[in-house]
């Protein structure tokens, strides 16, 4: 039953990271910082057929060789789930409101993706990160940063990882490709406040839902 419960865990949270990511692409806003560099690989190679989804593996599949070396013990079935299936949620939400012909609203319509968006990547994360399946390599850097750094919260892990992220995204997408849909109040919201949600997620779901002695994201 448990082990029930931690893959469901996995998977619904992987699919609502991909459910964040579409949100945000939805509502122009900008990206999350990771997705904001993802989609600038995506617009600067610019390879016919290849969409989303494989340039977010591809990304993901480096950062699971700093994992490999730092932190091996994280690496479990759920990490595989996230690195072959978010990009993949997120590529198929995307059509799945093209199909429906959702249309943007005015700016105050748009904010509310952008924050749900938000929530909902937050919560996703530390879901399927909290199931002690694993975690997806992204989320992994964090861990990283404080294994190396002891100091470092979680949360301040996750805002230095984000910021070097931002960083290449705007020097990529923003100042050599010159996108608008890359660098936005998405980006600045992730950059702030996805570090302490995952943080406040992960204690509630370990609480409500996990109840390991021990959380994840602390």
């Amino acid at each position: 039953m448990k082990q029930l419960k931690q893959m469901t865990g996995v998977l619904l949270g992987t699919m609502c990271v991909g459910l964040g990511v579409a949100l945000f692409k939805l509502s122009q806003f900008g990206q999350d910082s990771l997705s904001a560099m993802v989609f600038s690989l995506m617009y600067w190679f610019d390879i016919e057929g290849i969409d989303y989804s494989v340039y977010y593996i591809g990304v993901n599949v480096l950062f699971l060789v700093g994992m490999v070396f730092f932190l091996r013990n994280r690496i479990h079935i759920g990490t595989i789930i996230n690195v072959l299936l978010t990009g993949v949620c997120a590529s198929l939400f995307l059509q799945l409101f093209e199909w429906l012909n959702w249309q943007n609203g005015n700016w105050p319509i748009r904010l509310l993706e952008s924050l749900f968006g938000l929530v909902i990547i937050s919560f996703g994360i530390a879901l399927y990160g909290s199931a002690n399946l694993g975690i997806a390599p992204y989320d992994g850097l964090p861990m990283i940063c404080n294994r190396l750094c002891p100091k470092l919260s979680y949360a301040m892990s996750r805002i230095m990882v984000d910021l070097c992220c931002t960083i290449i995204a705007f020097v990529i997408g923003v100042c050599i490709l010159h996108k608008t849909d890359i660098i936005h109040i998405n980006t600045i919201f992730t950059f702030i406040a996805m570090g302490p949600l995952i943080a406040f997620f992960s204690k509630k779901i370990n609480q409500y839902i996990y109840k390991w002695d021990q959380e994840v994201f602390s």
